[in-house]
């Protein structure tokens, strides 16, 4: 290749790093696509740093042929876009084995993008995706059909401000605050007006639409797995929307106390357990559907959400320890995902963050802002450290599967092209 060839080169695999990032692939993933591609066309040494907003990339070709470019990243536009993460990684792998000319590497990098044409009709399914995770929580929480229903209804609107504010291009803190407050009061509404019994259970489903639990999730297994600045720094941003959030709703609680002093919590230890886990996996094909997967991974999305739900029910009767439970469940769905993974031929996030969803303690930030807004500071101290704990365990799960996994599959790669080392 020619010194402009090369040039360009970097430039075309910084594109497909970043677009990872932004579609929602993991630090260690952009960076190990960037170095393959790389090294495939012949470069001798490969150096990449991203965090969350910037990649910085050097390649050594040669002595005399080093090139080196940075990409600031917006965080603006982050998104779990499947769907073109699997694209993006099924590019790599064709990029990596045949190696097409630089144009043609173009040409499909602009095919990935979303069309225009296509982009009405993605707001219509990303809506189906938060009415029917919505609906699905509530029953998961221990809800009535009428909890489902108002569930719904408040996913709608949530769906149509998101939309809506989108727009207005507002700061993301003030986004979250305002969405969650508006979220808050209308399920109050909703149960005054007959479109719900448990104002609680209703609360609970919109929060796991709004949390950014798969966020905190990821941040605190990057930190485990040694990406520590990325992971810190998407701790801090999660945490923030996390708190507007929260805010958002306790500010909902205060005004409507007087009208709810006394909420009551049905118990989470569903007196029909089949119906707990239907519901946990309809709201896992929500998200599925909100996070763009591919039509033929919805089920299995599906799937590992209500398996993973059904072996944390079965620890939970055994073990009295909820950390260990969350974690062994978590340790299955992850299993679970790469398995999926290697049959699909798909990125492993594409079903771990799936599998995962059920395990978000949403519920657990409900209950700390209600008791905070109660005055009860040692309860919602307690429930705080709980919703902490379950963020811990799942990353702890997975980030112990996804080691044993990579080193079995990376010893038997070795065995299999005869390299001892």
């Amino acid at each position: 290749m020619t010194e402009r060839e090369q040039r360009l080169l970097v430039s075309r695999t910084l594109d497909v790093g970043e677009r990872m990032l932004l579609c929602g692939g993991e630090v260690s993933r952009v960076e190990d696509t960037i170095s393959r591609i790389l090294k495939s066309y012949g470069a001798q040494r490969v150096e990449v740093f991203t965090i969350l907003s910037f990649i910085s990339l050097t390649a050594v070709f040669s002595q005399d042929r080093i090139f080196s470019e940075n990409r600031r990243v917006s965080i603006v536009a982050y998104s779990n876009d499947f769907t073109r993460l699997e694209q993006l990684n099924a590019l790599s792998r064709e990029v990596c084995a045949a190696r097409p000319d630089l144009t043609v590497l173009s040409e499909k990098l602009t095919a990935i993008d979303l069309p225009p044409r296509k982009k009405q009709f993605r707001e219509l399914y990303a809506l189906l995706g938060y009415i029917l995770s919505g609906s699905g929580f509530a029953l998961f929480f221990g809800g009535t059909w009428r909890d489902s229903l108002g569930a719904g209804l408040c996913c709608f609107v949530v769906w149509f401000l998101n939309w809506f504010l989108k727009r207005a291009a507002l700061q993301r803190l003030f986004h979250a605050f305002f969405v969650s407050f508006f979220a808050g009061s209308l399920c109050y509404l909703m149960i005054l007006l007959g479109l719900g019994e448990h104002p609680g259970q209703v609360m609970m489903a919109v929060i796991m639409v709004l949390i950014p639990g798969i966020a905190i999730t990821n941040a605190m297994r990057e930190v485990l797995i040694s990406d520590t600045i990325s992971g810190i720094l998407r701790l801090v941003e999660s945490l923030l929307i996390a708190s507007a959030v929260a805010f958002g709703f306790a500010l909902a609680m205060f005004v409507f106390k007087d009208r709810f002093p006394e909420e009551h919590f049905l118990s989470l230890n569903a007196e029909l357990p089949w119906l707990q886990i239907l519901a946990a996996a309809a709201g896992t094909l929500g998200f599925a559907i909100l996070f763009n997967s591919r039509p033929r991974r919805l089920f299995l999305g599906a799937l590992g959400g209500g398996l993973t739900w059904v072996v944390y029910l079965l620890l939970a009767d055994v073990i009295g320890s909820d950390f260990l439970c969350v974690a062994l469940a978590a340790g299955f769905g992850a299993a679970y995902a790469e398995i999926m993974a290697r049959v699909c031929k798909a990125p492993a996030t594409v079903f771990t963050i799936l599998s995962e969803i059920a395990l978000i303690p949403g519920g657990s930030l409900y209950i700390t802002m209600h008791h905070l807004v109660g005055g009860r500071q040692s309860q919602a101290l307690q429930y705080g450290l709980h919703t902490v704990m379950v963020a811990l365990a799942i990353a702890l799960g997975i980030v112990l599967v996804t080691a044993f996994t990579t080193s079995f599959f990376s010893k038997k790669k070795r065995a299999a092209t005869g390299h001892k080392h």
